[in-house]
């Protein structure tokens, strides 16, 4: 007997059920936001970007093919490599108090500090001594591993169950969004970020129970 699938009788997923969930890299794990009021002295929220993120892209995945001449013909075979993925742009309202905001901007800030501090191993930012022009040969520059990270977007189902997960591997900024401001309106603040990243993978997420 032979399975077939009706397309017709399937259900649609939706393009507002997805979560992204970005794990913060160990270089920002213990930068304090310094904020006045409540937030002195705390460290940065881990979910801060999980609940704003209102717009992201699953990127296109290609391996594209090559031509190999033979017998006087041309055939297309498989070139076994994947170019290297776009940057991806995030969609995201910036909170009351701006710390999802902070906290992308201390991102960017470690791989080029605004202030040309130097990050050192303690993970803490500090001025230097010596003149720019002699800095460049001392600068200790952030290793990979400290600023990159894994970004997840969840699919989920109609009933709000994750049923497909999308992991950027190696993930890391590389801009924070213009804030536009004006008095003409009061709606919610919104900007954008984008990332590099390295790997995509794709994993189905099993929600039967037992």
């Amino acid at each position: 007997m032979t399975t077939q699938m009706n397309q017709a009788q399937l259900n649609k997923q939706r393009l507002d059920k997805f979560l992204m969930v970005i794990t913060l890299p160990p270089a920002l794990m213990n930068i304090s936001t310094g904020n006045l009021g409540e937030h002195r002295g705390t460290k940065i929220i881990h979910d801060a970007l999980q609940f704003s993120v209102y717009g992201a892209v699953i990127p296109s995945i290609q391996v594209p093919e090559v031509i190999q001449p033979y017998a006087g013909q041309s055939f297309k075979i498989s070139s076994h490599s994947r170019p290297a993925y776009p940057n991806i742009t995030v969609n995201f309202t910036v909170d009351s108090r701006f710390n999802n905001y902070w906290i992308l901007y201390k991102w960017l800030d470690i791989l080029n500090n605004e202030k040309e501090s130097v990050y050192d191993s303690n993970n803490l930012m500090e001025t230097p001594t010596v003149p720019t022009r002699s800095r460049r040969k001392d600068r200790s520059l952030t290793p990979p591993q400290e600023y990159q990270t894994d970004i997840t977007l969840y699919a989920k189902d109609e009933f709000d169950k994750e049923i497909a997960k999308f992991t950027y591997k190696k993930a890391f900024p590389v801009s924070l969004g213009a804030i536009n401001w004006t008095y003409r309106t009061e709606a919610e603040l919104e900007t954008t970020f984008e990332f590099a990243f390295s790997q995509l993978l794709v994993d189905l997420i099993s929600n039967d129970t037992p």
